[in-house]
């Protein structure tokens, strides 16, 4: 089972930097992560930190657990602020949020490659977005996560941008268009091999908002 995790994870890392070199000229291997830096290699230490995410989440109003407890779902004060601070985001700089949000000290630039989204600072890969509404459905949820969460300034940029995508996966709405999000996924075909890959995208202008990898648990 552990070799199989294994040739997962190498077939959709490969997958990730074959579509970073056609949008970014290979200069980022994390394509849907929102700060550079390296996925954790094992299942149990990814597992051990998805955990400790949610449950800070949980402790600080944003996630709860669904009816049946066998998953989470947006607690409803949180959605509502998250709308409205996506919403605020209108009349806002989004560069300026990102240099904030994310504690970035200088001049950040957006570009959009292929509808993936790039913050650079003096040229360096500060951020990067599957698309645009995925990134202003983080700066609106980090928002947010600064009114609730005592710890927030402590923070460093990769925790802040963990707990942007895990609420994004329970994300209902298109911050773009406002249409119904769905989830879903389907397969990826590797050189190597097929794994899946969950998505988060919206039902009316189809702009994906999350894609992350599933590695099953077999035998």
């Amino acid at each position: 089972m552990a070799g199989e995790l294994h040739d997962d994870e190498q077939g959709y890392e490969q997958h990730k930097q074959a579509v970073s070199e056609s949008v970014d000229g290979g200069g980022c291997a994390e394509t849907w992560e929102a700060l550079s830096e390296k996925r954790a290699r094992t299942e149990e230490t990814a597992d051990n930190r998805h955990r400790d995410v949610e449950r800070t989440l949980v402790d600080i109003e944003c996630l709860q657990f669904t009816a049946d407890g066998d998953d989470f779902e947006l607690v409803p004060s949180f959605q509502t602020a998250w709308r409205t601070a996506i919403d605020e985001l209108d009349d806002a700089n989004p560069e300026a949020v990102i240099a904030d949000v994310f504690a970035v000290d200088g001049t950040v630039r957006i570009e959009t490659d292929d509808q993936v989204v790039h913050a650079r600072q003096d040229g360096q890969l500060v951020g990067q977005w599957v698309s645009r509404p995925a990134m202003v459905a983080d700066l609106g949820a980090c928002r947010v996560f600064e009114q609730r969460d005592d710890d927030w300034t402590e923070r460093s940029p990769v925790e802040r941008s963990q707990f942007a995508g895990s609420v994004r996966l329970y994300l209902e709405f298109c911050p773009d268009c406002g249409g119904q999000a769905s989830f879903d996924t389907e397969t990826v075909t590797s050189c190597c091999n097929e794994y899946e890959v969950a998505t988060v995208s919206c039902e009316g202008c189809e702009a994906t908002l999350l894609e992350i990898p599933v590695f099953s648990d077999r035998a």
